[in-house]
C-alpha cells in the first residue's frame, strides 16, 4: 500500500486507513496520533510535536513519523531538529512509496531528501533543541 504524503509547503504524511507495507514486508499500524497529522492539519504544532515524540518507541526509525517531526521542528525554528530527523527519514533502511499532494508517488528517502533541501533555502539562523 501506498502511504499519501501531502505537500503544502511543507511535507506531511497522512496517516494511512490502514496498514502499510515497508519495503521489508514488515507491516506497520498506525493510530491517529503517530502521524500527528491532524493536529498539524488544525496549526497545533506543538501538539504534532508532542504526538510524534510519544511515537518514537513504537516507531523509531519510521520516515513518515520522522518527516512529519522534521516538519513540525521546522515550522517551531528547530531547524537543527528538523535536520537531524529528516536526515534520519532519508537513511533509514525501512521507506515507503508515497503519494504526494499532486499524486505523483515518491519514496519517502526522496521526500525527505527534498525536505533537507527545503530547508537549506531557509535563513541560516538554527535554533537547538529544546529552544
Amino acid at each position: 500500500m501506498l502511504l499519501p504524503l501531502l505537500l503544502a509547503g511543507s511535507i506531511s504524511i497522512l496517516p494511512p486507513t490502514g496498514a502499510a507495507t515497508a519495503n521489508d514486508s514488515l507491516e506497520i499500524n498506525y493510530d491517529q496520533e503517530q502521524l500527528g497529522f491532524a493536529a498539524m492539519q488544525a496549526g497545533d504544532t506543538m501538539t504534532a510535536i508532542q504526538q510524534l515524540e510519544r511515537a518514537s518507541a513504537e516507531l523509531p526509525d519510521d520516515p513518515g513519523r520522522l518527516i512529519n517531526l522534521g516538519t513540525a521542528y521546522a515550522r517551531m525554528g528547530r531547524l537543527i531538529d528538523a535536520r537531524a530527523a529528516f536526515s534520519r527519514a532519508a537513511a533509514s533502511r525501512t521507506h515507503f512509496d508515497l503519494i504526494l499532494a499532486d499524486g505523483s508517488v515518491v519514496d519517502s528517502r526522496r521526500a525527505a531528501s527534498y525536505a533537507l533541501r527545503k530547508l537549506d533555502d531557509r535563513p541560516s539562523l538554527m535554533i537547538a533543541s529544546g529552544n
